[in-house]
Order: structure tokens, then C-alpha cells, then sequence
């Protein structure tokens, strides 16, 4: 009996052997279809400058903030950021991972609420389901469904009110490795920025292209970028001529604030090596705007637009370090300024800003 017993064993055991494969491809085959992940964050950042206000406009705040015309509390604040972003992947027909991610922010001012905003994010990319998969396609729509700017001076009132914004963004990207670690990118995009009724006059909607060159080795990643901005003020016909305001000049309700808009950037992301007990990385980005305004009015009927170029430069650089594998802390700063040229020496006191923001955030994987 224990001689067949054993013939029996050996034959179970090389049964399996031969039948392993077999049943890993089916395991394989059985992979789930869907998956899905959860990451939060939360970050609080110091805004030294909440609404972007000029010098000039700062300084008659600090005055009299009673007669400064939006209802801040401090020019400065602190505000709280919360992110929710649920990502789900679709493993499709032919060889395709189909992935959808949704973005939730919601950003809390401390000392200045009635600014607090929501923002929403929604995308969609295609790519073919292999580890060195060489293009992607992306298809991204983006939301706030309200964002205050500050208080202006409405004509058919005659009196000062909290103007916001809705913006919608929508945005289709292809990119493609064209010899690894290289890849080329290009996109086209719509955007659309409708006011409060009772600043439908600055309603605007934008069209744009860019492309983009990146280098990625898996640790290192470098690229640049170009984008060509066309906006149309598609509510600037129910303006009335520009009255100068003795008391104040502002660029209430007045002109044509057609532009064309050229935006260079650059970005470098990567390991540094000076921390040692935890994975870290460092980011750099910068981003610089130049508009020209292109309307065909007087300088008489349009001070504010006519001959006005703006310069806006942003620089934002972080430290991300892995606490573990689901919790990463980042430390960022970031230094947004806007230059004006005019032929009207009120208008880059007006419109020229500076602001620096300070944060941390925490970011962990729920699932």
C-alpha cells in the first residue's frame, strides 16, 4: 500500500506542476476589471496678499479700511485646503486601461469667508495596458462655481458690489514617448469666465493651444512648455463710454479687454539626496504670462486696455518627503507678481501686484 500511496502522491504533485501555468494564466485572466483608489490631503497655507491688490490699493486699505470699497478683514490670511481625489481603472478591450480620476477642493479663509470657494476637476485618459505604453490620451474638465474677485463699482446702481466669477475649463491632451526617456505633448482647450449679474460685462470666453517637451528617466523629470491664450470679452458691448472717477480710478465696467496671451513655462521634479531617513523630492516651476490687449479703442473711450501690456511671472518650489508608504508631507512656496505697461501712468498703479503664499500639506492614501 505505501508504494502506491506514494506512486499516487507523485503523480498529484506532477499534475500540479504541469497544470501551474495553466492556472496562473487563469488567475490572470481573472484579474479584477476595476480597481480604485482614494487619497486625501490637507494643507494651510499664509496668502500674504488674498485678492492680488496693487501697492496703491494696499496702502489706502491700511489707512481706512472702512472706506476701502471689499470687505476685508486683513489683507493678508491663512487659509485651509482640503482635497478628496478618488481615482477608477477600467482594464478595456483591447489591451486599453481607461482611467478616471475626480479632483474635490475646497479652500477655507480664516479671516476673510465671504472669499472661501469650491473648485471640481474630472478626468479621463486612454492608454494602452502595457508597462512601457508609449502615448496617452487625456481629456480633462475643470469648475468654480464661484470665486469672488472684489467689490466694484456697478453704473446702473451707482454703487459698490461683491463681483464673482464662474469658470468652466475644458481640455484634450495627447502625449506621446517618442524615444524614452523623451516625449512630445500637444492640447487645445476652452474656457469660459461668467460674472454676477450685475457684472455680465466682463463676461469672457478663451480659446488656447500649447505643446510640450519633457524629459522623464522614472526619477528625474524635466519639461517646457508654450501656450497660445486668445480671449474674447464677449459682454464688453453693454458698456457705457469710461467716465473718468476723480476720487478713484478704476477699471469698473469700462472697455474692451480682448487679448492675446503667450505663456512660457518650465518644470524640473526629482530625488535630492540631503535628507536621509526619508525618500524625498524636490519641485520647481515657473510660469511667465504675457498679454497684450487688443482693442481697437481710443486711449480716450479705453484707458484701461488700449496699449496695455501685462507681465506676470509665478515661481512655486516644494519639498515632498514619504513619512511612509501611504503618508507624504510637502513644504511649498510660491511668488506670483504682475508687471503693467500703459501709456496711462494710473493703470500699472492699479493693476501691478505681489504675493507670496507659504504652506504645508499632508496627503495620505486611504486606499
Amino acid at each position: 500500500m505505501q508504494p502506491r500511496r506514494l506512486r499516487v502522491m507523485m503523480a498529484v504533485v506532477l499534475l500540479a506542476i504541469l497544470c501551474a501555468p495553466a492556472l496562473a494564466a487563469t488567475r490572470r485572466k481573472a484579474a479584477p476589471r476595476l480597481t480604485w483608489d482614494l487619497s486625501a490631503s490637507l494643507a494651510t497655507i499664509y496668502n500674504d496678499n488674498l485678492i492680488g491688490l496693487s501697492e496703491r490699493d494696499r496702502n489706502q486699505f491700511v489707512r481706512d479700511p472702512l472706506l476701502f470699497p471689499t470687505p476685508l478683514e486683513t489683507v493678508d490670511d491663512l487659509e485651509n485646503e482640503v482635497q478628496l481625489r478618488p481615482t477608477v481603472r477600467w482594464r478595456a478591450p483591447q489591451k486599453l486601461m481607461l482611467t478616471a480620476d475626480y479632483r474635490l477642493r475646497y479652500v477655507k479663509r480664516w479671516r476673510n469667508d465671504f472669499a472661501d470657494y469650491w473648485t471640481h476637476t474630472f478626468g479621463l485618459s486612454l492608454r494602452p495596458r502595457v508597462a512601457d505604453s508609449r502615448w496617452n490620451l487625456r481629456f480633462r474638465v475643470a469648475a468654480i462655481p464661484s470665486f469672488y474677485l472684489r467689490d466694484y463699482k456697478d453704473r446702473d446702481y451707482n454703487a459698490y458690489h461683491s463681483t464673482r466669477y464662474s469658470n468652466w475649463d475644458y481640455e484634450t491632451a495627447f502625449r506621446y514617448h517618442v524615444v524614452a526617456p523623451f516625449w512630445l505633448e500637444a492640447s487645445a482647450g476652452y474656457g469660459s469666465y461668467y460674472y454676477n449679474r450685475k457684472f455680465t460685462e466682463y463676461d469672457s470666453e478663451f480659446r488656447e493651444v500649447a505643446g510640450a517637451l519633457g524629459y522623464d528617466t522614472g526619477r528625474w523629470r524635466v519639461n517646457g512648455s508654450y501656450t497660445r491664450r486668445h480671449s474674447e470679452n464677449i459682454g464688453k458691448d453693454q458698456r457705457e463710454p469710461f467716465i473718468v472717477d476723480p476720487d478713484r480710478f478704476s477699471d469698473t465696467e469700462y472697455g474692451d479687454s480682448d487679448y492675446n496671451e503667450d505663456e512660457f513655462g518650465v518644470g524640473l521634479h526629482g530625488p535630492i539626496s540631503f535628507v536621509k531617513w526619508r525618500p524625498t523630492k524636490l519641485t520647481l516651476i515657473y510660469k511667465l504670462r504675457r498679454r497684450v490687449y487688443t482693442t481697437d479703442r481710443s486711449l480716450e473711450s479705453d484707458p484701461f486696455h488700449r496699449g496695455r501690456l501685462d507681465k506676470r511671472g509665478q515661481f512655486t518650489t516644494s519639498l515632498s518627503c514619504e513619512v511612509n508608504r501611504k503618508t507624504e508631507v510637502q513644504l511649498f512656496m510660491t511668488y506670483d507678481a504682475r508687471g503693467v505697461d500703459s501709456p496711462v501712468p494710473q493703470v500699472p498703479l492699479a493693476k501691478d501686484f505681489v504675493r507670496h503664499e507659504f504652506g504645508v500639506q499632508v496627503e495620505r492614501t486611504l486606499r
